[in-house]
């Protein structure tokens, strides 16, 4: 009784065996990135707040993305925007962005001032522009995923955040290169629009995906040293 493998067994078995190993170990590599970037966030959403001028000067709006920040300026609600399919609570509606004029003529930024219920254009808020303090997160801006439909800044329609797009229908300038969303405190409780911390929890099922791999290539392992013996046997 032994275990001899025959040639062209092994030359399918070897390459595929470790494929699925390397998908594992990918997939091991995932966890610990995943894992890595979530903590980082949750240190950044906990850090002290920023002023504008560290803003500012910060390497990338990547850098500190999600840090606490404290602006003060003329929050134009006559300039509203309307963030669509954005879920609260499980109910579907729409983010409420609106631009700030900072003071001392230091530009304009862009606030993400938390979910409204769905609703047309005529259902927004009727607010005068005022002048507030603001509590909020940073938050960098993104390229469109490729199924996310183009904005439509005729009909307010707006499906994903772009700085110049927005300050080209509001009429504005000197945008900062990310925006702000508005924290818990933003509003009156049981109001609209309602700011929260955001949400760090990405989707982390990386360990069951190197698990799965893993016992793909180990059923493999079996069954060619199954195989293989039992053919020596007989």
């Amino acid at each position: 009784m032994g275990f001899r493998p025959t040639f062209w067994a092994t030359v399918v078995f070897v390459p595929v065996f470790l494929l699925l190993i390397g998908l594992g170990t990918w997939q091991v590599q995932r966890l610990e990135w995943k894992n890595n970037l979530i903590d980082t966030r949750m240190e950044r959403i906990a850090a002290p707040a920023l002023n504008l001028a560290a803003a500012r000067n910060a390497p990338s709006p990547d850098a500190i993305e999600y840090r606490p920040i404290t602006l003060s300026g003329l929050l134009r609600n006559d300039r509203q925007f309307r963030l669509l399919n954005r879920i609260y609570d499980g109910t579907q509606g729409a983010h409420l962005v609106v631009p700030m004029e900072l003071d001392d003529g230091l530009g304009t930024i862009m606030i993400d001032r938390g979910w409204i219920p769905r609703g047309s254009v005529a259902d927004l808020p009727d607010e005068a522009a005022q002048r507030v303090v603001l509590n909020g997160f940073v938050r960098a801006y993104r390229e469109p995923g490729a199924f996310l439909p183009e904005n439509e800044p005729a009909a307010n329609n707006w499906f994903y955040m772009d700085e110049a797009e927005m300050l080209a229908a509001a009429g504005l300038s000197g945008g900062l290169g990310f925006y702000v969303e508005a924290g818990p405190d933003s509003n009156s409780p049981g109001t609209f629009p309602v700011g929260a911390v955001p949400d760090v929890n990405l989707p982390n099922n990386h360990l069951q995906y190197a698990g799965t791999w893993y016992g793909v290539a180990g059923v493999l392992l079996v069954i060619f040293i199954v195989f293989h013996w039992r053919r020596e046997r007989s």
